[in-house]
């Protein structure tokens, strides 16, 4: 296996792991943070979704700006997904901030710079390897990111029970960083 498979892998998986923290823990957080009642919850929680939607539509119009001005495609994935690991850290903030419509603002600037990660990543992988294995590639960037969840949630869930809030935004926070440095870390200018 090309070892920039795994860069696709631990790009994708750490640096979109913040939608699978905020999709599911969000709720739970406004409940437990802020005492938000379900009628509350259920007004408001379409708004962090919606940064995961303007997020695809603009990460993938820059990057599509940075190939129609010829910038190499290493570069421009490499610049978008420095950018999205710099916005995934005010999500740490969530939990020191009093403020409901901030925490609100934050979770979809969250939902927004990880989506930085999915499209770059995907978009560079298909470019390096032959249409023949876009599919898999596709199936590897998903499967790895469903892979994440499912590993890190129940730590996210001990967290929350414990009411360790600080914890396990800073986690949610960092990890995409992680993800970017591990893709660095593999994929080199070709």
């Amino acid at each position: 296996t090309d070892p920039r498979v795994w860069g696709l892998i631990l790009g994708y998986s750490l640096g979109a792991l913040p939608l699978g923290f905020v999709l599911y823990g969000s709720a739970l957080y406004l409940a437990q943070g802020f005492g938000a009642s379900q009628k509350l919850i259920g007004q408001v929680l379409w708004i962090p979704p919606l940064g995961w939607e303007v997020g695809y539509l603009a990460w993938g119009w820059v990057l599509d700006r940075m190939s129609a001005a010829d910038v190499p495609r290493y570069v421009a994935v490499r610049r978008l997904m420095f950018a999205a690991a710099w916005l995934s850290l005010p999500l740490a903030l969530v939990p020191h901030t009093q403020s409901f419509a901030l925490t609100l603002a934050l979770l979809f600037l969250a939902m927004f710079a990880t989506v930085g990660f999915v499209v770059p990543s995907v978009s560079y992988t298909v470019h390096l390897f032959t249409p023949a294995h876009s599919g898999l590639i596709a199936g590897l960037g998903a499967g790895s990111y469903g892979a994440a969840v499912a590993l890190f949630m129940p730590l996210f869930g001990r967290l929350f029970d414990q009411r360790r809030f600080d914890v396990a935004f800073a986690l949610a926070a960092l990890l995409p960083a992680l993800g970017y440095a591990c893709w660095r870390a593999i994929n080199r200018p070709s």
